[in-house]
């Protein structure tokens, strides 16, 4: 099952498969159940995590409200970066919306695995620099573009969200309520249909 994550890094830094054996080494594989936890709130994201198979759900609870901040699909990394950098508690739950797949690069492992396969580093970079990308690119669609314009963008670049994902949770992720992305959705079906 380390065959999607494998792929990528020889796609993104040409890794031979030597290197690409050293790699699978230090991956654990871990098979998730719809709806139960990969971590919780209190724990430690001592890892990084890749999707092979279904979708991870990353939400918080902010004065007794639980807010989904992300979903990862196939093929997509994941952290806490403030709890795997710093080793604090994280405050963040992740959980399975379908059954899934996730393969775990522990930080120990990470670091050894960082020492012994030196193109693993230069992966790590590329991987990084896309993460904080996609992440200032949604902040900045969340603080200056209409609700709509968001999901259509949603809809346009990332269609899985729109089938995969529930209503309740897209919308926290668009920032309204699923009242509100409700009537976005009919809007935008009824201009279509018009």
């Amino acid at each position: 099952m380390t065959e999607p994550l494998l792929n990528l890094c020889r796609e993104t830094t040409g890794m031979s498969g030597e290197e690409l054996v050293i790699v699978e080494r230090y991956l654990k594989t871990i098979r998730l159940k719809r709806k139960q936890f990969l971590i919780r709130e209190g724990g430690q994201y001592d890892f990084i995590g890749f999707v092979c198979k279904g979708a991870i759900r990353h939400f918080t609870w902010r004065d007794g409200v639980e807010k989904t901040c992300n979903v990862n699909f196939e093929n997509q990394f994941f952290t806490d970066f403030e709890s795997f950098y710093r080793g604090t508690p994280t405050t963040n739950n992740s959980v399975a919306i379908e059954d899934s797949v996730v393969l775990i690069l522990s930080r120990v492992d990470r670091d050894l695995l960082l020492a012994e396969c030196p193109a693993f580093e230069r992966f790590s970079r590329v991987i990084s620099e896309r993460a904080v990308q996609e992440a200032a690119e949604r902040a900045s669609r969340l603080s200056w573009d209409r609700p709509e314009d968001r999901y259509l963008h949603l809809l346009e670049h990332q269609p899985d969200f729109a089938r995969r994902v529930p209503l309740k949770y897209l919308a926290d992720m668009l920032g309204v309520s699923a009242e509100s992305l409700s009537r976005i959705r009919k809007r935008i079906a009824s201009s279509v249909f018009s």
